[in-house]
């Protein structure tokens, strides 16, 4: 994920990483204990030895405590469970240095330090998959609601910069931002007591928007050069 952000720095000029940290629930001694099982075991000694062993036994004996119902095996499983004692955190190069990105920041910028984190993980996900050609599908529900067009904008534009597919629904958002190379437009509307919803269809291009017809869909009798097929059975 650290390596998408780092090839897709936003167009601000943002740069954003992600950290892997001790939470702020985590267990007493977690630093210690974690500088020496960064060491090979054959390097420890007794004292070292001791004071991982106290530092895991404190573990177990705490998720015993808590969960009187578990079988052994699920008291371990979530004892020495170490993600449950780590966090992402999210920085932002700033001056030089690395800050915390949930810091003082414009409400653009706070919406870019969620967003883009989160297209990284898809993005990095979807690298996983075998075929280059695989979609990397995004949905999104009223997305970037309250923020700004300059904001809007860059954050779309950074969904194409992923090369993420995007599906999203919003109230008034149509994407027709020079940072969005392309995007197909279904605008609904409806009136109060008719069972009814008319679809208007819209392409933008990445400089115009043009109103494009619906599908034409053929009855097998209308369209030209096709015959009804023959039944497999009688």
């Amino acid at each position: 994920m650290n390596t998408e952000l780092e090839d897709r720095p936003t167009s601000t000029g943002m740069r954003l990483r992600l950290v892997w940290r001790a939470s702020r629930k985590a267990p007493s001694g977690l630093a210690q204990a974690r500088e020496r099982l960064r060491q090979s075991a054959d390097a420890w000694t007794l004292e070292d030895r001791a004071a991982v062993g106290e530092f895991l036994q404190a573990q177990i004996a705490r998720q015993q405590s808590d969960d009187g119902s578990g079988s052994w095996l699920e008291h371990l499983t979530a004892a020495l469970d170490y993600r449950s004692w780590h966090e992402f955190g999210v920085e932002r190069h700033q001056h030089g240095r690395w800050v915390p990105a949930t810091g003082p920041a414009s409400g653009g910028e706070r919406v870019l330090a969620l967003s883009v984190p989160l297209f990284a993980a898809a993005s990095s996900h979807y690298a996983s998959a075998g075929s280059p050609h695989a979609p990397r599908l995004v949905t999104l529900d009223e997305a970037f609601a309250g923020v700004d067009d300059d904001s809007r904008a860059k954050c779309l534009g950074l969904l194409s910069a992923f090369d993420l597919d995007v599906v999203m629904t919003s109230e008034r958002e149509w994407a027709c931002y020079p940072q969005v190379p392309g995007i197909a437009i279904a605008q609904l509307s409806r009136i109060d007591e008719v069972a009814a919803v008319l679809v208007t269809r819209w392409e933008w291009d990445g400089t115009r928007r043009r109103r494009r017809e619906d599908p034409v869909r053929y009855a097998p009798q209308d369209a030209p050069g096709l015959e009804e097929p023959e039944p497999l059975w009688s």
